[in-house]
């Protein structure tokens, strides 16, 4: 079909689309560049970001200018992360100039990152040694040091250079944080509290600094003060969630949770603009604190006033979905994409449909998930929400450099939202980097100003990397804010219990003891009976375990069960066993007594008793997975390999993909010579936990062990990046392992030796710490360390293995013969 000739209208068009594709491409970043400048005059900054970013688009990211201009929109509006990396690509065109290093520098100071504020000031001494701001960061590298090398005089002359550098820089921002963290580790509260009132007046739109005047205020016990400073800062930062969050869990800690209501009803009340937003956090308020059927009376009575309220009714779909009603909830978020007149905008329609994506993943439609999210990122590529869960699910599939540059992007357009954050030190704990990983997770709880759920993933990862001051450090933090907080209040039990400081965690069980809580009643009888046992021996704890029995109800069932498992790591199962005969005699319908009765005869060494006991426990509730694993462990331990396969087969019938026996079959097929099939599984229970250390491990030894081709050792060395900077010595085996079969021998050994070390009797452990010796052409002590593997395997063990060590050996004296004659 013809088409018509065009009219004028649309010829002029044409020619004007013509005359825009003949210019130049930088004639086209000039013009928005010239735009982006017009726009942050007119005071339009969003639409000036735009046309900046067009002017990168059209420079192959290469203008200077744009990239200083982003940078300091995103220095203006706290966007600190974001600010940094735009001031980073300057840096990478323009290496040696001295401002931008200095912004990175104070940047990275604020992030917290020390790895690059060391660069930064390591850069402008090299650069410009007279910078007085640059002095200022060194100073900060000094102090940062001495206070984690706990160096009391370093750290006393760091803060001395401080003070007498302020009298030049009254106004410097990392001097004055510098005194602020001198003052208050010295106790001087008030003089750092005056300190932070003065860079508050600098920055008033700096959140950390407010969240700092709330702890030190917290530290004084000013509540009065406490409480105002919380408010003020909820009003001062409409927008932002996390003041009002804290304002909110620091009256639910007081047990105020009818002025929590009342704040938020009146909050809804004053901040129009921010109405639905605010309504949502009462009804998850109403949610956590009376119940469903309460918020959702409350939500629909809202939604008769306001049919149309697009957001409150996915809030509303959110709680049916989790309480079960998922095919309703899909169906209502269905409905709301599909709503053509919708008032919502069309970011708020993308969040929307992630949330929808990220119920269909727990409805187990991950394809559906998939094609959503990825709808979402056509239209939008820099929608946080999708870029989030995209990375999740590239995480889990080991692209950890492409999970972190779509968070990158996320952190650019929600800068201090902490859940990225936490995403991200996935990723790079995932990619074997552990001090990002805790830098950011650091920054997820400055940024949600020490929330609980934060500052315990903080916490353990501290404590997994045996940093117990600063772990202690950050639970205290959060509880001055939540002081009944039974989590933060048992992770610092546990901190003092590793660091030994007993009187302390007296204290911290005597708090949980003080909480009328069922579960704080317990982890405050755990940690007694680990004090006691410390302090006093077996005996003691043991008597108290006896008193707390003796009390009854239900909490003297669970110090019953407490007190027979002391017994039995004591060595009394005797005893053991006649006290939980008594009570599984009196309950013979409680599954629990009957386990573990069973539990009991096997510590007393009567097998055939506890196996008969556990297929009872089986028979009667199958989906018992954890009796079904017993059982396989005491046939297993028994030599009963047939009993075990079936205990094995009748438990996966049973509770089907269940991960720990399909980890019995693939152990067991591994030991019988199948590690085709028990590759399978691991692979298969990979795809399903691929965040568990243990799981990759065990997948990265049997690939490099069993298997030589190119692609099975590059997967395993993706899947085992982790591990690197490991101090458990079968994951050093591993790790070291794969270090040296791509070449790398000089870096296996320091994994390859602590693990020979720990696991001496393992041949195979030691056979790869001599082909490590042999590698670095230490021929003497590879051929002593092959002899030592050859000696672990013995006439009895792996002479599959045996033989290819003497194969080496042969080799090695060989050419240590030629050498020789030569």
């Amino acid at each position: 079909m013809f088409a018509a000739f065009p009219k004028k209208s649309g010829l002029a068009l044409m020619m004007c689309l013509a005359l825009a594709a003949c210019k130049s491409s930088e004639e086209r970043a000039a013009e928005h560049y010239e735009n982006g400048l017009r726009l942050v005059a007119e005071g339009d900054v969003e639409r000036a970001l735009v046309e900046f970013r067009n002017t990168l688009k059209f420079t192959d990211g290469r203008s200077i200018e744009a990239q200083r201009a982003i940078g300091e929109i995103s220095l203006n509006k706290g966007s600190l992360g974001a600010a940094y990396r735009n001031y980073n690509r300057i840096a990478e065109q323009l290496p040696d100039d001295v401002e931008t290093q200095l912004i990175l520098g104070q940047l990275a100071f604020q992030l917290q990152s020390w790895n690059e504020l060391e660069k930064h000031a390591a850069n402008i001494q090299r650069l410009a040694p007279d910078n007085l701001e640059g002095q200022a960061l060194s100073i900060a590298v000094g102090y940062r040091e001495a206070v984690l090398a706990e160096d009391r005089p370093r750290r006393d002359a760091m803060l001395a250079q401080a003070d007498t550098l302020a009298d030049t820089l009254p106004d410097d921002t990392v001097l004055r944080k510098i005194r602020i963290d001198g003052f208050a580790g010295k106790g001087d509260l008030d003089n750092a509290l005056l300190l932070v009132n003065e860079e508050i007046a600098a920055n008033p739109t700096d959140l950390s600094l407010r969240n700092g005047k709330v702890e030190l205020l917290s530290r004084l016990g000013r509540e009065a003060e406490l409480e105002a400073e919380l408010r003020l800062a909820a009003d001062d930062f409409p927008e932002e969630a996390e003041p009002k969050n804290t304002l909110m869990r620091y009256l639910m800690a007081r047990g105020r949770l009818d002025d929590v209501e009342t704040f938020l009803r009146d909050l809804v009340k004053r901040v129009p603009e921010e109405r639905d937003a605010t309504y949502a956090s009462l009804v998850q308020f109403l949610l956590q604190t009376k119940g469903a059927d309460v918020a959702l009376a409350d939500l629909n009575a809202e939604l008769d006033k306001t049919p149309d309220a697009d957001v409150l009714r996915t809030l509303r779909a959110s709680i049916n979905f989790d309480l079960g009603r998922k095919n309703e909830a899909i169906a209502e978020m269905e409905a709301i994409i599909g709503n053509e007149d919708t008032s919502l905008s069309e970011t708020e329609r993308q969040n929307i449909q992630v949330t929808l994506a990220r119920m269909l993943v727990n409805a187990g439609n991950r394809v559906g998930a998939r094609q959503m999210v990825e709808s979402v990122l056509e239209a939008n590529p820099r929608s946080a929400s999708a870029l989030k869960l995209q990375a999740g699910w590239m995480i889990d599939e080991d692209r950890t450099d492409e999970a972190i540059a779509a968070l990158r992007t996320a952190l650019d357009e929600e800068p201090d939202d902490p859940d990225t954050m936490v995403i991200m030190s996935e990723a790079y704990k995932r990619g074997g980097n552990g001090d990002l990983m805790l830098n950011f997770l650091a920054l997820a709880v400055e940024a949600s100003n020490n929330d609980p759920v934060y500052t315990l993933r903080y916490a353990d990862a501290l404590v997994d990397q045996e940093e117990y001051l600063q772990a202690e450090s950050s639970l205290i933090s959060s509880l001055r804010l939540n002081p009944g907080n039974i989590q933060l209040l048992n992770q610092l039990g546990q901190v003092y219990l590793r660091l030994d400081d007993l009187p302390r965690a007296e204290q911290v069980a005597e708090t949980l003891q003080n909480i009328e809580d069922p579960t704080a009643q317990t982890r405050a009888q755990a940690l007694k009976v680990n004090i006691l046992a410390r302090n006093s021996g077996t005996e003691e704890a043991i008597e108290f375990l006896q008193d707390l029995a003796s009390k009854g109800g239900e909490e003297a069932t669970g110090a019953k069960l407490a007190l027979i498992r002391a017994r039995i790591q004591s060595g009394d199962a005797a005893q053991a066993l006649d006290e939980i005969t008594k009570m599984a005699e009196a309950a013979p319908d409680d599954l629990r007594l009957k386990n573990a009765l069973a539990l009991t005869h096997i510590a007393a060494a009567d097998y055939e008793r506890g196996a008969a006991l556990l297929e009872e426990v089986v028979a009667t509730e199958p989906s018992a997975t954890a009796s079904w694993m017993h059982l396989v462990r005491v046939y297993s331990a028994t030599g009963q390999r047939d009993m075990m396969t079936d205990a094995i087969e009748r438990g996966l019938l049973a509770t089907p993909g269940n991960p720990d026996l399909l980890w019995a079959q693939a152990s067991f097929l591994q030991s019988t010579g199948d590690i085709d099939g028990a590759i399978d599984i691991y692979e298969d229970l990979y795809a399903r936990f691929s965040s568990f250390p243990i799981l990759a491990n065990n997948l990265a030894s049997l690939l490099t062990t069993y298997r030589s081709d190119p692609e099975s050792l590059e997967r395993a060395q993706v899947i085992a990046r982790r591990l690197n900077g490991t101090e458990v010595p079968a994951f050093q085996d591993t790790y070291g392992w794969i270090l040296s079969l791509n070449g790398s021998h000089e870096a296996a050994l320091e994994y390859l030796e602590p693990a020979a070390a720990a696991l001496a009797s393992d041949a195979r452990v030691q056979y790869h710490l001599g082909m490590a010796y042999a590698g670095t052409g230490q021929t003497d002590k590879a051929i002593t360390q092959l002899r030592k593997a050859l000696a672990e395997i013995g006439p009895l063990g792996d002479q599959e293995l045996a033989d290819l060590v003497r194969a080496e050996i042969d080799t090695l004296e060989s050419t240590a013969e030629e050498t020789s004659n030569n």
